[in-house]
């Protein structure tokens, strides 16, 4: 059996071919992406901030009253900033609070 070589040279062009199938990246997609992700991840450390701030207000709202606030809303004033409560989960039985999923 004797394999010519434009018969091998084909077989070889053939496997190359299939063999690149990445396709090229687009500089500018890339980048749009890896700034979407650090907005999200900056978004999210800021909610964990402020998920902080919410938990110290419930501890201090239950040292001035003895008692852990009915709601959130009810904390704001030891809050300090103004914040999106709306985020957050917060169970008064045991002043409780965590991010909504």
């Amino acid at each position: 059996m004797n394999i010519s070589k434009t018969t091998i040279i084909i077989i070889l062009f053939i496997l190359f071919i299939f063999a690149c199938n990445e396709k090229p990246k687009n500089p500018v997609s890339e980048y749009g992406d890896a700034l979407i992700d650090s907005y999200k991840k900056g978004q999210q450390a800021g909610e964990t901030a402020n998920l902080d701030a919410v938990k110290r207000a419930i501890e201090g709202y239950y040292a001035a009253n003895g008692k852990y606030p009915e709601s959130l809303e009810a904390a704001e004033e030891f809050m300090g900033a103004k914040i999106d409560i709306s985020k957050y989960e917060y169970d008064p039985l045991t002043g409780r609070v965590s991010l909504k999923k």
